[in-house]
């Protein structure tokens, strides 16, 4: 009489519950790190948002300020007369008069009434941004949607008439980057000095 022995062997319950736990050990670290790496790839983009709206910001006010005359820096006194702020004090605030145009334009940090959010912003009627009730001298250079700004700076020298000095004006900024939680992640401190092109102000 022959017997045959079944040697085919599965596995044991213990060994399978140590597999589940191993599988499911690497499933979490491969989640988390996917996740990690995404957050960071959100957060270097928020970033370069910020840089990209803070850039074009201040390429915008250095192309008007470059060709501008008059620099009034400060929002005390008449903003149409030349008035310096150098450093280390400055001003919060910069006017000037633009070219061709001749407009008397004012750049400043402006406070959202409603959000409580602060934006650069900028005004071309002769008064100070975000004044007029209906704002419509409240034209806003930044978003808040990327950037938090906490406060800039302007540093004025030379303004002065018949001073034989050239008309300087340097832009400090100071904000936060937002990342996609509205949360500020890192801070920029972004700085640009102008030179005004002519010498002299003429009238």
């Amino acid at each position: 009489m022959f017997t045959t022995e079944n040697k085919t062997k599965g596995f044991t319950l213990l060994e399978m519950l140590i597999a589940l736990a191993i599988f499911t050990i690497a499933v979490f670290i491969a989640v988390s790190t996917l996740f990690s790496i995404t957050n960071v790839q959100k957060k270097i983009i928020a970033k370069q948002s910020a840089e990209d709206n803070l850039r074009f910001a201040f390429e915008s006010m250095a192309k008007e300020i470059r060709t501008g005359k008059i620099f009034h820096c400060g929002t005390s006194g008449t903003l149409t007369s030349p008035q310096n702020c150098p450093f280390p004090s400055g001003g919060n605030s910069f006017t000037f008069k633009n070219s061709p145009a001749g407009q008397t334009v004012t750049y400043q940090v402006w406070t959202d009434p409603i959000s409580g959010a602060k934006q650069l912003v900028k005004s071309s009627d002769g008064n100070l941004p975000c004044t007029n009730s209906s704002y419509i001298n409240c034209q806003k250079l930044t978003s808040p949607d990327f950037v938090i700004v906490n406060k800039v700076n302007f540093y004025v020298s030379g303004a002065t008439a018949n001073d034989g000095a050239q008309s300087l004006a340097t832009i400090v900024l100071d904000g936060q980057v937002l990342d996609p939680k509205n949360i500020g992640t890192a801070k920029l401190v972004l700085q640009t000095t102008i030179s005004k092109r002519g010498l002299l102000d003429q009238p």
